[in-house]
């Protein structure tokens, strides 16, 4: 009977029911299910609301699932109270709000504790490692021109990116591969559909990224990418340029500005090896998880993923325009170099550039997929103005020529979705079915191709119909 008990505790532990009593909640916390634990910490802080140790998990679990404002209080009370853990939450809290100063005296006060265990001392040094490393990198953001955002929930970050044909392929890496976990995020296919790049659980409890080449109608072995790439942390969402040796990926690596950083590597061809990797500088990098970068050359566009703020278990998707030459942001305050970091204002990142000239130099409409429930599109018109529905039109054959895009782009869009679900179905199907679906595919792909080359001739037009009526 005792061991029936103690099977079903750790059934209920283990399967995420809910905490009922207090020693469920901190075995809850102790291995970071926080979301479930956090309800008694608050029916038991209700009674002693004084209790130090009940403040800090309260505010520890307040913090970790996402809600960063709420968890300040409790944790001061904790720390006024002495206990340790208090400093290394502050800490992380203060980074998170952007204020690495302050963090950075927390972590020191924690590390200095002589309470603290070695293993616990370690945690707290990789935290101390985060914080210098943002604000060795405050000072260094890029200058960026952002042209779109959507938020999408985390579990279709890996289906909402369209790219170019040329460009490659994007999708969940358990859909293309079953049996890796949905945790291990995208899987990237190059043009050629040859080989497959994504990232594998291996020992350890880890993620790297691996490479897989195509045998026939199947995939060979995982092939992990060198060491220099792979680290004893987490590496995932690989992304290659056109070139072929020119890498993005994520990875959470000691030295990271908070949980996943973007960093990009090069292959050495006469090594046949990458150069360490090198950090991307903000705002493409944050405190936060910054899932992706990918640039499509084809269609001139970047796309950035990230969870900065953002609700628990939802990302934005930046869109901006790619530039060959890497532009430092010079003649700002601090605080105006933190907005733009942040990505807080995308009208701020296009200040001072011809937009319209860059949007007509890209080759893709500004949208990738279809946002749920709204029929209509986000159309720039110039540098500060921007229609979100039919009705902004001020010209009617502008509005005309406008619908009309609209159609098109959306059957653009859908089509890009049925080709990325035919090719998904191709992967795991019969040779009978492959048969049939590769005719599929083929005409899907020259419909699309059809349709992209009249986007931006059509995206064109409304704009100069609409510029000609408002500028009378």
């Amino acid at each position: 009977m005792k061991h029936r008990i103690f099977l079903i505790l750790i059934f209920s532990i283990g399967g995420f029911i809910q905490a009922q009593t207090l020693s469920q909640a901190k075995l809850l916390y102790t291995k970071g299910i926080y979301q479930k634990a956090l309800p008694v910490f608050k029916r038991e802080l209700k009674k002693k609301p004084n209790d130090a140790s009940l403040n800090l998990w309260y505010g520890t679990c307040l913090l970790e699932t996402g809600k960063l404002q709420a968890s300040l209080p409790y944790l001061q009370i904790a720390a006024a109270e002495k206990l340790p853990e208090a400093d290394k939450y502050l800490a992380e809290y203060y980074l998170k709000s952007n204020a690495p100063d302050t963090a950075l005296i927390y972590i020191n006060r924690y590390l200095d504790n002589p309470r603290i265990t070695e293993g616990k001392k370690e945690s707290g040094q990789l935290l101390k490692t985060s914080i210098e490393a943002f604000i060795d990198q405050s000072q260094r953001v890029e200058d960026v021109c952002f042209i779109d955002s959507i938020v999408v929930p985390k579990s279709k970050l890996y289906s909402t990116i369209k790219l170019s044909t040329e460009a490659g392929r994007l999708m969940p890496v358990n859909k293309a591969f079953p049996e890796i976990p949905v945790s291990a995020g995208g899987a990237y296919f190059p043009e050629r559909n040859d080989r497959a790049f994504f990232a594998s659980p291996i020992a350890g409890n880890h993620l790297d990224i691996v490479a897989r080449h195509r045998i026939l109608n199947d995939w060979g072995e995982n092939e992990p990418l060198p060491e220099t790439i792979n680290t004893e942390a987490d590496e995932c969402n690989p992304y290659f340029l056109s070139d072929g040796i020119t890498l993005y990926f994520a990875s959470n690596r000691k030295g990271s500005m908070g949980g996943y950083d973007l960093y990009v590597t090069r292959l050495n061809s006469s090594k046949n090896t990458y150069l360490l990797p090198s950090q991307l500088d903000k705002p493409f990098n944050s405190s936060a998880n910054d899932y992706f970068l990918i640039i499509d050359e084809f269609a001139k566009r970047g796309y950035l993923a990230t969870d900065r703020n953002q609700p628990k278990d939802y990302v934005a998707i930046y869109t901006f325009i790619p530039s060959r030459i890497k532009n430092m942001l010079q003649g700002k305050s601090t605080k105006e170099l933190e907005d733009f970091a942040q990505i807080r204002s995308i009208k701020a990142t296009q200040k001072g550039k011809n937009l319209d000239s860059l949007l007509q130099n890209s080759q893709a409409p500004i949208l990738t997929t279809i946002r749920e429930n709204e029929p209509d599109i986000i159309f720039v018109i110039n540098d500060t103005l921007q229609y979100s529905k039919e009705s902004d039109f001020q010209s009617e054959e502008a509005r005309k020529e406008y619908i009309s895009y609209r159609s098109t782009y959306q059957k653009y869009a859908k089509s890009q979705i049925q080709l990325e679900e035919k090719r998904a179905q191709y992967l795991q199907a019969s040779p009978e079915v492959q048969k049939q679906l590769s005719a599929e595919i083929l005409q899907l792909e020259s419909d699309i191709l059809k349709v992209k080359k009249e986007l931006p001739a059509m995206e064109k037009r409304v704009r100069n119909l609409e510029i000609t009526k408002i500028s009378k």
